[in-house]
């Protein structure tokens, strides 16, 4: 269990670059991007300003496969090329790293289809010499006002670092783009499209790149994003050693051995031009955040700014009047979950329940449909739509022995909004459940006293997981305080629990009702956890529009006057 655990946060450690702002820039390059960077002509290296653009129909031939999209995408022969609109240039790039096909030979907390393995954001941008640079953005340290001396100061103390070079292959007909040749840096194990950090691979065990056994097998692009596809092959490196260097027999610390291979996806998303506007964390309703230094907003010091995290929910224009008016609207993009297609099919209905039940959460925001969850489309239905894919959120399934569920998402350092998440559903968190159940319910629930449960009481079961994860992607913490709330002469009255439940919060750890006995006739819906009155208020807080407050600092006062006025009521009480 210690080693378990151990690997768990490493790997939760690893993959917490989502947050961009926050994840310590690495002063070093591996030498696979080093040397991709002297293929494309990089600062320092000899004859980096001799290359020049040549004519674009000498580069990009009639053979080219090309995909307009975000970049548009040029396959000629075993050569990958990005042409790179002028208006592209200086956005903010979302880069999103999973595994998508694991390897046979890595098996520990992480290292699944669907894992992701990093995350960061990037920015391509001309150089001299022509050359394309891409820079790797940190939004660490903030100064939002431009003509400050300030500003001018954190400007000199920050440069971003430059990830890559290339030249450029020639520009577009147009010339307003730049066409530049991607195949040794996609070819390369480099920490922007692949694994994020050392202590992420070192977690799979996985040493080295292996060249000669791995290859591109696609890029594509769309209107906002490109994916791209590879099969890497790594060395093997010694198991991790949980009783330090004098290891018992057959407990790791083993000589490498072997090697693994992986398919791996990129998916390069480009951000809003215009972020959403932030809302400023509270410490009295809980969400996860994403923050930033301020060396503006107090002349005399500096500020940390954290930012909860939370999806882009905004009433149609057409409803903007209805939303003030207090109407329930449907939001401009509703949040989707689709479910794996390879999950199996008896447990579907229920994971959907799941998502579809924060439903009436959001109609304390005003929203209405505002998240559900669906099938995802067939090859048949929709050539184009991937698991990988970073626009599209899911419910990942997973053939692990980990007995466990994850709600991770993605953000927006700049402002945290959410922009997708794949939550982690391993098979083994039905023996988590069922134990759980049956050690706590099986005195009130028959169902519970036999060692197999009827498929509708392990679905029910979950449904209650897939609704306590899908609470973390949108953007909520766990309240272990919320049980707390609940008198506990509440918890044997028949009425009150099956109206309420026995804890206000389904992300508390209170799990099911095991106070209650077989006299009190309690039915389910009062030993189960449910969304409950603090889940409504959290949800209500963080996505409840404010129109007429039109900055971040606006919507302070307002927020707070509401939740003064809210927590006259404890069960809304966050206590984590």
């Amino acid at each position: 269990m210690k080693k378990l655990l151990l690997l768990t946060l490493l790997g939760a450690a690893a993959i917490s670059v989502a947050d961009a702002q926050t994840r310590p820039t690495n002063p070093t390059t591996t030498p696979a991007t080093s040397d991709t960077t002297k293929k494309a002509g990089g600062i320092g290296f000899p004859g980096a300003s001799k290359a020049q653009p040549k004519p674009y129909d000498q580069v990009i031939t009639s053979k080219a496969v090309s995909r307009k999209g975000m970049i548009t995408t040029h396959k000629l022969d075993d050569k990958f090329f990005f042409e790179i609109a002028d208006s592209t240039l200086g956005r903010d790039i979302l880069v999103v790293s999973r595994i998508s096909r694991a390897g046979s030979e890595v098996r520990s907390a992480s290292g699944y289809a669907g894992d992701q393995i990093g995350s960061t954001v990037i920015r391509f941008e001309k150089g001299p010499a022509n050359r394309i640079f891409m820079r790797k953005i940190s939004y660490r340290t903030y100064g939002p006002d431009s003509t400050t001396a300030m500003y001018q100061n954190l400007q000199r103390s920050n440069i971003q670092a430059i990830a890559a070079a290339f030249n450029i292959a020639a520009y577009s007909p147009n010339k307003k783009g730049s066409v530049i040749d991607m195949t040794d840096y996609i070819n390369s194990d480099n920490e922007i499209f692949y694994f994020g950090s050392p202590a992420v691979k070192t977690n799979f065990r996985l040493g080295t790149q292996q060249s000669d056994r791995s290859y591109i097998l696609g890029v594509r692009s769309f209107p906002t994003n490109v994916e791209i596809n590879v099969v890497k092959t790594y060395s093997l490196t010694a198991a991790p050693n949980p009783f330090g260097a004098a290891a018992p027999a057959g407990f790791g610390g083993g000589a490498p051995s072997g090697s693994s291979t992986v398919e791996l996806n990129a998916s390069l998303v480009i951000l809003p031009k215009v972020p959403m506007k932030p809302r400023y964390f509270d410490p009295r309703v809980g969400y996860f955040t994403v923050g930033y230094t301020d060396f503006d907003s107090n002349p005399q010091g500096v500020k940390d700014i954290e930012m909860v995290k939370r999806w882009r929910l905004e009433p149609k224009a057409a409803d903007m009047a209805k939303y003030k008016r207090g109407e329930l609207v449907e939001p401009v993009k509703p949040i989707i979950f689709y479910i794996d297609p390879a999950t199996p099919k008896e447990w579907v209905p229920y994971l959907i329940a799941g998502v579809n039940d924060w439903q009436k959460a959001f109609e304390k925001s005003g929203f209405k449909n505002a998240i559900m969850a669906k099938m995802a489309p067939t090859s048949k239905e929709d050539s184009t739509w991937s698991l990988d894919d970073a626009r599209h959120s899911a419910i990942v399934y997973k053939p692990s022995e980990i007995a466990n569920a994850s709600g991770p998402s993605i953000s927006d350092p700049r402002s945290g909004e959410i922009m997708e998440s794949h939550i982690n559903w391993y098979h083994n968190v039905m023996k988590l459940v069922h134990d759980w159940y049956m050690i706590q319910a099986s005195a009130i629930d028959p169902r519970a006293q036999k060692m197999n449960f009827s498929p509708e009481l392990m679905g029910d079961l979950i449904r209650f997981v897939s609704s306590h994860e899908v609470g973390h992607t949108l953007g909520l913490r766990h309240n272990y305080g919320s049980s707390s709330t609940t008198p506990s002469e509440k918890l044997r009255d028949k009425s009150f629990v099956e109206a309420n439940g026995h804890t206000p919060s389904i992300m508390d750890y209170a799990r099911f009702n095991y106070v209650a006995q077989p006299e009190d006739n309690i039915k389910p819906k009062g030993i189960y956890p449910r969304i409950g009155d603090y889940d409504l208020w959290a949800i209500e807080w963080g996505y409840k529009m404010l129109p007429d407050a039109k900055t971040a600092n606006a919507e302070v006062p307002v927020l707070n006057k509401l939740t003064m006025e809210k927590l006259k009521n404890n069960r809304l009480w966050f206590g984590t």
